[in-house]
């Protein structure tokens, strides 16, 4: 993960781009730590790079916020990628926070993110290197696809399944899923929030372990030995 901090007339912007995961958030809060002061206003997190989160992650940007609201900061998620939004739903996170995208995201981020207000970039030392967790996946022969590498479709697809989860609209989450799935099966994301959805009601529980299974396959082929146990958790309590 590499997030990149600029300061400027009282708003400070981080953006963070790679996997937001627990290995590397400690250098990212203590960065913030150092950033925020009474002098900040607004902080603002550009999560449009961002292309996974875990709960830790979250834990991280709850830790900023209530350290924003210690200094009477506002907070503001800039544009979530379609993989952070769903978790972010799922965990009803995206109720907490304030999140901007479009016009809007763009009129507040305006033009901080500029070369003479870079305040400081921060990438964990541990970050790709041999035996961490990213360097463990050097190598493989099927990386986990990037944002840049999904469809717009799809991505599209998926944030729509996530609104209609957070309205409680099932069926049309796991339609939105399934279309997504159909137009490339190897996105992971998609098929991990798919069986979520197949867990709310008790007669799909057979839906949500062939989901889950394919989550496993999947997991394994990309070397993601996080979603290899989140899985296998969820199968495990499913089967009994």
């Amino acid at each position: 993960m590499k997030t990149t901090l600029y300061l400027a007339g009282g708003r400070l912007l981080a953006c963070v781009e790679g996997r937001f995961v627990l290995d590397e958030c400690e250098s990212l809060k203590t960065a913030f730590a150092s950033a925020l002061s009474p002098a900040v206003s607004h902080v603002l997190v550009d999560l449009s790079k961002t292309e996974f989160i875990d709960s830790s992650g979250l834990g991280a940007l709850v830790g900023i916020k209530i350290k924003s609201n210690q200094v009477k900061a506002r907070m503001t998620l800039i544009s979530p990628s379609p993989q952070v939004f769903d978790i972010m739903v799922m965990s009803k996170l995206n109720e907490v926070f304030e999140i901007a995208t479009g016009s809007e995201a763009k009129t507040l981020v305006g033009s901080l993110a500029a070369q003479e207000n870079l305040l400081r970039t921060v990438v964990p030392a541990a970050a790709g290197a041999p035996g961490s967790a990213e360097g463990l996946k050097i190598g493989e022969s099927r990386p986990r696809p990037r944002d840049s590498e999904v469809d717009e479709m799809v991505q599209d697809l998926c944030r729509r399944a996530a609104e209609a989860l957070g309205r409680g609209q099932y069926e049309e989450s796991i339609r939105c899923y399934r279309e997504a799935i159909a137009k490339n099966g190897n996105y992971l994301p998609a098929h991990n929030n798919l069986a979520i959805v197949y867990e709310k009601r008790p007669e799909w529980r057979q839906q949500a372990i062939d989901e889950w299974e394919a989550v496993l396959r999947l997991s394994e082929q990309l070397g993601d030995v996080k979603d290899q146990e989140r899985a296998q958790r969820h199968l495990r309590a499913l089967r009994g």
